[in-house]
């Protein structure tokens, strides 16, 4: 025989119904007459009298409401539960005195109560020290302390002698214009005197680091001294250095140190390769203010054809915005799948992407992006290195390291 109710239960049990909620509870006119009394059981309770009808407009409507169910025997006896202060038995305008508590003791005030709780025997044994009640205990005083130490290293103050790092900013600014450093993803094991990273946009160099020691948690930290392009300076310690630069840094890598030949041995063509097409780069020569005003707009692209004859008609079509462009720059490459160099090209780009109609149409491979760093990303993608772009440093990324 099947029981029913332990059927009932399984499917009530199952995971699927666990969101499932039971509609709300129309308010019904006895709700609202209850809730009503009850605001004046609280008045009562509150000031120590029954409301009155020369008071303001709300203590009015509380009287009121009170001489309606007065008044009413069916309202009375259905408020009756609710009645703490026997206003449904007192006509008298005055409360009536606390009723006694169920187990036939005497109702406390709240001062009794307190004085009850202290002389509780349970507290008997209980230790009082010299210290007040709200002393912080030592764990939670190194917490304070740690917390001091990590807001005065986020301070930072001007570099009086920044004249003698100058200069090194303008290099690396100029390295990674040129190629000669990229920004790699930053790890702990970076961190050291003399390199360069870049903080939430702005370049740092480590200028000096005190004797590396291990914290409590067993992690190597020690005080830095940290110069920043903008003129400023920190004595940052290199664990908060590290967690600043985890969420929103990376680290400069310079390249010069790589072999002359690099590129010789990774792009020269051999016997078993196979052309792919062509990659290029062009500028529109637009007359429209709302295009010619754009400052670093590329077209960028993929054609297996001959470019000049892909071209020829470009001010006729919404691709090149119905406009003439010229040629800015083209590589012919090999081994590379047209419609894999341009779905990378597009996700690497999509944050900068022009979003624009011309004639009905949204053309997809114009960017907002230097050319440089176009040259750059052409590298990485053709190396099959993977790679991603800041928009706010414009900058590349590399993420192979």
């Amino acid at each position: 025989m099947i029981n029913w109710d332990k059927e009932l239960e399984k499917i009530f049990a199952d995971p699927l119904l666990a969101d499932v909620t039971a509609p709300p509870k129309k308010v019904t006119s006895s709700d609202r007459l209850i809730a009503g009394f009850q605001r004046i059981v609280e008045f009562v309770e509150a000031n120590g009298r029954h409301p009155q009808s020369d008071a303001d407009r709300e203590e009015r409507s509380l009287y009121n409401q009170l001489k309606g169910i007065l008044s009413d025997p069916v309202k009375k006896e259905r408020c009756r539960p609710y009645d703490s202060v026997g206003l449904l038995d007192d006509t008298s305008g005055q409360v009536v005195s606390e009723p006694p508590s169920a187990y036939g003791l005497p109702v406390q005030t709240p001062e009794q109560q307190l004085e009850a709780i202290f002389a509780d025997p349970l507290l008997d044994d209980v230790e009082v020290t010299d210290g007040s009640l709200f002393d912080l205990p030592d764990y939670m005083k190194r917490k304070l302390e740690e917390r001091r130490e990590a807001d005065y290293v986020a301070q930072r103050v001007k570099c009086e002698d920044f004249g003698s790092f100058e200069a090194g900013f303008k290099a690396v600014h100029a390295g990674l214009k040129s190629g000669k450093y990229h920004l790699i993803k930053f790890k702990e094991a970076h961190v050291a005197s003399g390199r360069y990273f870049v903080e939430d946009g702005i370049l740092v160099y480590i200028a000096g680091m005190d004797q590396i020691e291990k914290n409590r948690h067993g992690r190597k930290n020690s005080r830095t001294r940290c110069i920043y392009e903008n003129g400023m300076e920190s004595g940052i310690y290199m664990q908060t250095l590290c967690k600043n630069l985890y969420r929103t840094g990376y680290t400069v890598q310079n390249l010069s140190a790589v072999e002359d030949d690099y590129l010789k041995k990774h792009f020269s063509v051999v016997s078993d390769d196979v052309e792919s097409g062509l990659i290029y780069v062009l500028r529109s020569l637009s007359k429209a203010p709302e295009i010619k005003s754009i400052p670093n707009l590329y077209k960028i692209g993929f054609t297996t054809t001959p470019l000049e004859a892909r071209i020829a008609n470009a001010k006729n079509e919404p691709t090149y915005l119905c406009a003439d462009v010229e040629t800015v720059a083209t590589w012919r490459v090999y081994n590379v799948k047209s419609s894999v160099f341009e779905s990378l090209i597009h996700k690497l780009f999509d944050g900068v992407q022009l979003q624009v109609t011309v004639d009905g149409k949204r053309p997809k491979e114009w960017f907002v992006v230097p050319f440089p760093v176009i040259e750059q990303a052409v590298m990485y993608i053709v190396s099959g290195k993977p790679v991603a772009y800041d928009k706010n440093i414009q900058q590349l990324i590399d993420l192979s390291e």
